[in-house]
């Protein structure tokens, strides 16, 4: 198997080189140590095919993958043709430096991929975006800090599993990237993470206004606070997470903050046939944490101040190898919504899907693979609609 694109240097001719082409440099005292520079990423090309119970297509990023929030709800009468899109700004790029130094080891990790805009009557480009920016001191009693952009501390990404799809279980599972400090210590024959992340807040405000219906609100004086727990036990690696954010917005008329709290528990466990099952289980003040931003974090009441809403959803998926090359994975997700009694209009109160796939890999670089999807949204008021998805993909890691 060919390993990633790799080289080393302590040459500092060579490395002043690298700093000037944009690579991270280091101050002294460690500017001779040797450095190892890394380029990996994927190409990925999806085929999609949807059809939605209540409109002709959803026209907007839920056409690229599963967004709950996206499928449109009614009495049926509108349902549409099955659309076919396809698309490859799901590949990415990305760069890693790592040196070994008297202090301990350093990392650097960058990555990109293209999941932006689009049109598709002309060149089909697609804009890039930042998915991971951040810095890593690994020190030798096992601890470590992190510093920058990545995924939030509150997801245990060793949960998610294989998916055709973007996402997958989209909508049970935690699923954030954002800038974070974190720092990480072994205890008790797993790790804890102590982390504080960058925090946002969002309200349905039937009242009109500077924060109705809104997904995005930095009025926050402090960050999202999150500690989480790993460990195993045989066959089974779980992680317990807990998060205290907190919720505030100012109008310019109200200033009001409260304090949500959420948990999740995770995990995978292994068979010694190569299946396994993973899951999740997350509750509390959730907001955009959850199901990508299918719910707001409370509403807003008549006198300004702020009624938190509570979800709860997670999901289960279990991993069967037909060969060494051949696999499916079938998941169930789900999140349902107690929402504020101070939101009148009608919102999402819950949304579940369910996939079924078959991937094959003829190497473990090169992957194509098959998936169904069946996912559904309902509102406060009772009124649901649906996605029929039949989506492959070709991926080539590098």
């Amino acid at each position: 198997m060919r390993k990633p694109i790799s080289f080393k240097t302590n040459n500092k001719k060579a490395l002043a080189l690298a700093c000037t082409l944009g690579c991270a440099t280091l101050a002294s005292p460690f500017t001779h140590a040797e450095t190892e520079y890394q380029f990996g990423g994927f190409i990925k090309f999806d085929a999609i095919f949807s059809q939605y119970s209540d409109t002709q297509r959803a026209g907007n990023v839920g056409d690229d993958f599963l967004v709950p929030s996206t499928i449109a709800v009614g009495d049926g009468s509108r349902e549409g043709d099955m659309v076919f899109d396809s698309n490859a700004k799901f590949s990415r790029i990305n760069f890693k430096t790592t040196t070994d130094t008297e202090a301990g080891g350093l990392v650097t990790f960058i990555e990109m991929d293209f999941n932006g805009g689009n049109d598709e009557r002309l060149t089909n480009q697609a804009s890039n975006g930042l998915r991971h920016a951040f810095l890593a001191w690994n020190k030798a009693d096992g601890s470590s800090v992190t510093a920058g952009q990545t995924w939030s501390t509150f997801f245990n990404v060793g949960a998610l599993p294989e998916a055709v799809d973007f996402v997958g279980p989209t909508s049970g599972t935690i699923f954030v990237r954002q800038p974070q400090v974190r720092y990480t210590m072994p205890m008790a024959g797993g790790k804890v993470m102590l982390a504080a992340e960058n925090p946002s807040s969002g309200f349905n405000d039937d009242r009109g206004g500077a924060t109705a219906n809104s997904n995005n609100i930095d009025d926050n004086t402090m960050p999202d606070v999150i500690g989480r727990f790993d460990a195993s036990a045989g066959s089974l690696s779980y992680s317990a997470a807990l998060m205290l954010r907190q919720i505030a917005y100012n109008d310019g008329t109200d200033d009001e903050s409260e304090m949500g709290y959420a948990v999740s528990f995770s995990g995978k466990y292994a068979m010694g046939n190569g299946d396994d099952l993973k899951f999740m289980l997350s509750s509390g003040a959730l907001g955009r944490y959850i199901a990508l931003n299918a719910f707001r974090d409370g509403g807003i009441e008549a006198d300004g101040s702020i009624d938190l809403n509570n979800v709860t959803g997670g999901f289960v998926a279990y991993k069967h190898m037909w060969s060494p090359q051949m696999r499916s994975t079938v998941s169930y997700a789900f999140a349902d919504a107690d929402n504020s009694d101070a939101i009148t209009s009608d919102i999402t109160k819950s949304i579940n899907n369910m996939y079924v796939n078959l991937m094959y890999s003829p190497t473990k670089k090169l992957t194509f693979g098959g998936e169904y999807i069946l996912a559904e949204r309902e509102t406060e008021s009772g009124v649901s609609g649906d996605l029929s998805r039949i989506q492959f993909t070709s991926k080539l890691s590098f």
